[in-house]
């Protein structure tokens, strides 16, 4: 007799199926597991190693900086009167100085109107000039100005759209001239008040007026601004002043209260007149180099501390780390360990490895420092610490400076020689001025004040001398070099130029202030021709050019570059002095920051090693994942097909058991007695 209970078979036919389709899968899910543990644990690991790596690389950066190893510090014993600072040209010394004035902007103010926006002033145009004024204001007798031919020349136009108070204020502003304009209501009505953005006696202020009614020195229409050897009629508020101090008892005039140029290497910032000598010290300044080489141990312990963990191997409990016996792994360690371990060739025996600065290493593998032996070592010679640490050029010529050199440049001795000097754009005017020295004057006047020069190959816009007698070539000159320096053009584009008078050929010289093949001077129109500038092409600068190594450089400015394929390639030079000719030698040197940088930056580049592997454990991880999805689907179509066929099964023994309880009844039924 066939039993069963419920329906079929009476089995649950999905655990049935569930648990035959596991029984299979469970050979390649275990593998897929463990291929993706392996990967994901390989991944992770060098993901951590790339960490380490970026970090130790940022920790070089400051040790690979030249300008740290030369930095000086400067401290003030009254900071609150005088605070300071040094460069690295300074020298150690201490010096008292005291502050018995301080430099101040000259101050011209107008005469009162009763508005600022309604009432017209007058048209025509203000010619605005910084220079040394020699103005008494008591007796308001002008004697003299001087041109200060270092700032620009400023011409602005006063119309009908401008010529309020308020109008003449925005166009003085918006000039941008080295001139701040305000409008003060002092009680009486509405004045303008001019001041000169610098301080000092250079800076005062002379205001021409070239007035549209015809008459530029009374006080109608717009020659009510002028302040000039002609006319007075701005009052003087505040006389131009340079700040007076002492050095060391040495007497120092300055046109700033920035002082740069009383010690050489030495700012000083002159806020307050001092009550007593103050004691201003200068020492070198070690701290930036000394955090860098802390910094430099710290990321190099880090970076060891990461490689020890992950390439380790836990004895006791038969487990090894993710990068056990990697190869990359052991190629970074073996190059870094190279590096730090080597001498830095192209230096003494003395100072050319890291234990000779008191950085040691332990049995752990990490770094230690002994603060002073590096102290003693930067105190005794910086530059030898920086060849230990940086890439840097040493010139035996001390007018010859490293620049700079690319990763392609090898260390090593190389020569200099200098076939061409570096020179500037210039222009020299035609021998038309007059016999100045001999009393000889020159007038300025419409007909021949205009001119338009062109430097660098930028235009200056037409340019207007300030009108007048010039007496002697030296203010002509002034005035020339004040008005091309002032034009927006060439200000825009950073470029300025010196020009000076020749007295032996009565002329004009326009020079560029840059130095090279891109330097030029031209003029490109003029109604100058009595001063000896007309349209016409100036000679152009040309570049510094020679060898180095022997081989051709190339030359861009003052600036020799070594050429490609040779060992100098990329080292360049900054080329100053006279002379040429052999310029003695360069001994350039790659230090142990450098060659770590250089050789990190490589491991870690997108396309580098590290990189690569990352990418390579990225794709594994990513097909074990697009084959445990195709499996999934596999099982699926498994387990479907189990589940058909043990319903089948289930609904054949469905029937059966029916047929089995028809059979067993019709059974009994024929075995029963008749009732008759």
């Amino acid at each position: 007799m066939i039993t069963a209970t419920g329906l079929g078979s009476g089995l649950d036919i999905n655990a049935l199926v569930s648990g035959l389709v596991a029984s299979e899968r469970a050979g390649s899910d275990l593998q897929l597991d463990r291929e993706s543990s392996r990967y994901t644990s390989k991944f992770s690991a060098l993901g951590s190693l790339k960490g380490s790596l970026a970090s130790f690389q940022s920790s070089l950066g400051s040790l690979d900086t030249l300008t740290n190893y030369s930095k000086n510090m400067a401290s003030s014993s009254a900071s609150t009167e005088l605070s300071v600072t040094a460069d690295s040209t300074a020298i150690a010394n201490n010096y008292s100085v005291q502050v018995s004035q301080l430099a101040v902007s000259h101050s011209l103010a107008s005469i009162a109107v009763a508005d600022t926006d309604t009432t017209a002033l007058g048209t025509g145009t203000l010619t605005i000039r910084r220079g040394t004024t020699d103005y008494v204001p008591g007796t308001d007798t002008y004697n003299s100005f001087a041109l200060n031919a270092d700032v620009g020349v400023a011409n602005i136009t006063i119309d009908g759209t401008n010529n309020t108070l308020a109008g003449i204020m925005a166009a003085i502003n918006d000039a941008n001239v080295g001139v701040n304009a305000a409008v003060v209501n002092d009680g009486g009505g509405f004045r303008l008040l001019l001041t000169s953005a610098d301080t000092g006696e250079v800076s005062s202020l002379e205001i021409t007026v070239a007035d549209d009614d015809g008459t530029h020195d009374n006080l109608d229409g717009l020659s009510r601004f002028a302040f000039n050897l002609a006319a007075t009629n701005l009052e003087q508020t505040v006389a131009a002043g340079d700040a007076a101090f002492t050095v060391n008892g040495l007497a120092v005039s300055s046109a700033s209260n920035t002082v740069t140029s009383a010690i050489p290497g030495v700012s000083l910032n002159l806020n307050q007149v001092s009550t007593a000598p103050i004691t201003v010290s200068v020492e070198a300044d070690f701290s930036t180099i000394e955090a860098g080489v802390a910094g430099f141990i710290a990321g190099y312990n880090q970076f060891v501390t990461t490689a020890n963990t992950l390439s380790s191997y836990d004895v006791e409990n038969n487990i090894a780390a993710a990068l056990v016996g990697d190869f990359t792994l052991r190629s970074i360690n073996g190059q870094v360990d190279s590096i730090l371990r080597g001498a830095v060739a192209g230096l003494s025996s003395t100072l050319n490895n890291l234990a000779a600065l008191g950085i040691t290493t332990g049995s752990d593998g990490t770094l230690t420092l002994d603060s002073a032996t590096l102290t003693a070592a930067l105190v005794a010679d910086p530059t030898e610490v920086a060849q230990l640490f940086a890439a840097i050029g040493v010139a035996d010529d001390g007018d010859v400076s490293f620049s700079g050199a690319t990763s392609d440049t090898t260390a090593g001795d190389y020569s200099v020689n200098i076939t061409t000097l570096a020179s500037a754009g210039v222009l020299t005017g035609s021998s038309a001025l007059p016999n100045f020295g001999g009393g000889g004057t020159l007038v300025i006047s419409a007909g021949n004040d205009n001119y338009t020069v062109e430097v660098n190959g930028v235009s200056s816009g037409e340019l207007t001398l300030t009108a007048g007698t010039y007496t002697s070539g030296a203010s002509l000159a002034n005035e020339i070099q004040a008005q091309i320096n002032g034009a927006s053009a060439l200000v825009d584009a950073g470029i300025t130029v010196a020009v000076s008078y020749d007295s032996g050929s009565d002329s004009i010289a326009i020079t560029s202030n840059t130095l090279g093949a891109e330097s030029s001077v031209n003029i490109l129109a003029a109604e100058a021709a009595d001063i000896g500038l007309s349209a016409v092409s100036g000679t152009d600068g040309v570049n510094v050019a020679g060898s180095i190594a022997g081989i051709t450089a190339t030359g861009v400015g003052n600036v020799l570059t070594g050429a490609a394929g040779s060992g100098a390639q990329g080292l360049s030079l900054v080329i100053g002095g006279t002379t040429t000719g052999s310029r003695g030698n360069v001994n350039f040197t790659r230090g142990l920051s450098n060659q770590l940088d250089n050789f990190l930056g490589q491991i870690l580049q997108a396309d580098g090693p590290l990189e690569s592997r990352l990418d390579s454990y990225e794709e594994r991880l990513e097909d074990v994942t697009e084959r445990r999805a195709a499996l999934e689907l596999k099982w699926a179509i498994v387990e479907a097909r189990y589940a058909t066929q043990f319903n089948a099964l289930d609904g054949l023994l469905a029937s059966l058991n029916t047929t089995s309880t028809y059979l067993e009844t019709q059974f009994e039924s024929l075995v029963q007695p008749n009732s008759t």
